[in-house]
């Protein structure tokens, strides 16, 4: 590993880093979120309602951004491959893009049906 590479996986450590405190507080706003479905289903309470699917929607939208940003990073890995790299490392970079793809497909699935649930008759689950 070069100088270089050694930097610039660094400098993705340090993002992945402010990823993981952006998960924590994205964990304390999914808590949030289960109180006002609580109140919601026990009082039948609109205003909850409302509240709960908006914060639907923003869990969802960040959540999103992240796994954007690693299917990008990981798209970047695959292109940055060389051709002196071992098979076995271009194979798992390859199927590392497609799992953050597959991810990013859900994070996307999920974000529309919190977008168009009005209703909030679909339970979505945060993985």
């Amino acid at each position: 590993m070069t100088l270089e590479d050694k930097m610039e996986r660094l400098k993705q450590i340090k993002i992945e880093n402010i990823v993981w405190l952006i998960y924590i507080i994205l964990i304390a706003i999914c808590l949030y979120g289960n109180k006002l479905e609580k109140q919601f289903i026990l009082f039948q309470d609109n205003y909850s309602k409302n509240k709960y699917r908006k914060v639907n929607i923003l869990i969802f939208t960040i959540a999103t951004i992240i796994y954007l940003y690693f299917f990008i990073d990981n798209y970047k890995g695959v292109q940055n491959l060389k051709i002196t790299d071992s098979k076995l490392k271009k194979d798992l970079n390859k199927l590392s893009l497609l799992g953050s793809s597959l991810i990013l497909i859900s994070g996307l699935i999920f974000l529309y049906i919190a977008i168009t649930d009005t209703n909030v008759e679909v339970e979505i689950a945060f993985n």
